[in-house]
């Protein structure tokens, strides 16, 4: 496994603009360029950008250039157009379908196993390093890199993360969504999305932030899944709206028994991209990690 898969597709309308171009610390590259340096000295080798097709221009002029020696690349375009056999979008629906979607996008283009990261997200060293040798280990089996909890928090307002349940053997059983999670001087504390019930939660809680690693398999999963979503949408059993994400379609996987997926956990910090305010602190961050010596 050597392909990484970036899915740049978003349109950042919290962040109020494409944050997935937004530059950074002592060599002024985006968040993706910083995670390609440390994928590319783990052993990654091919870069696959899934974006929206009006960024294509704008990614080549600013990123391409500026690629690890020896990654190649390529783009895979999440669009209206591609979809699966039959399918059709509403005309009155104008937002993106979903991480699922975005993904589904580059199946022409992979063959074999392959890892995936939010492009506005830093994920630190380990984890690359982790999923290379993840997969030669289990190269049937899916994984995610989860992150400690403490490690994943804002200090702007509450977060929603999702927490990770495994078995005995380190194998993903759920993924539980807890939302408003804010650290005091006295504990973390959360609200469960099922009850609303307020939880108090360990710093080391591992928590997925969509870190993958996937085979080929995985694209047949996710065009059963968008199909099942577009035709409720057609048969008005479901908004117009609704999204299909990558975890819930992992985790209908797991739960017919069709997949296992590892838990492989990282001390590294994760950072990312969801508001304005934001940037000041990310710069600083990753001023800190990639500071010329």
């Amino acid at each position: 496994m050597t392909s990484l898969v970036i899915l740049a597709a978003g349109l950042g309308s919290r962040f109020g603009g494409n944050k997935q171009l937004a530059e950074f610390g002592p060599l002024q590259l985006t968040l993706m360029e910083y995670n390609l340096i440390n994928a590319a000295n783990a052993g990654f080798k091919r870069v696959i950008f899934v974006i929206r097709p009006e960024l294509e221009s704008l990614l080549r002029q600013q990123v391409i250039g500026r690629l690890p020696a020896g990654v190649e690349f390529d783009f895979a375009w999440q669009s209206f157009d591609d979809l699966p056999q039959g399918c059709v979008i509403p005309k009155q629906r104008h937002k993106p379908l979903g991480t699922a979607h975005a993904l589904w996008c580059c199946r022409q283009l992979i063959t074999d196993s392959f890892a995936v990261i939010n492009a506005d997200d830093f994920y630190g060293k380990q984890a690359f390093a982790l999923l290379l040798k993840q997969a030669s280990a289990t190269p049937k089996d899916y994984a995610m890199v989860a992150y400690q909890l403490a490690n994943t928090l804002s200090d702007f307002g509450g977060v929603n993360r999702g927490l990770c349940k495994f078995d005995q053997h380190g194998y993903l059983t759920a993924i539980e969504e807890c939302e408003q999670i804010k650290a005091t001087a006295q504990a973390i504390n959360g609200v469960l999305s099922t009850n609303k019930a307020n939880i108090t939660l360990s710093p080391v809680s591992l928590i997925s932030m969509n870190c993958w690693l996937f085979n080929a398999d995985i694209f047949l999963a996710l065009e059963q899944a968008l199909t099942e979503l577009l035709n409720s949408i057609k048969n008005n059993k479901m908004a117009v709206n609704q999204e299909c994400y990558l975890p819930a379609v992992v985790m209908q996987q797991i739960e017919q028994k069709n997949k296992r997926v590892k838990v492989l956990s990282t001390n590294d910090s994760w950072f990312g991209l969801t508001y304005p305010q934001d940037c000041e602190q990310v710069d600083e961050k990753v001023t800190a990690l990639f500071a010329k010596k």
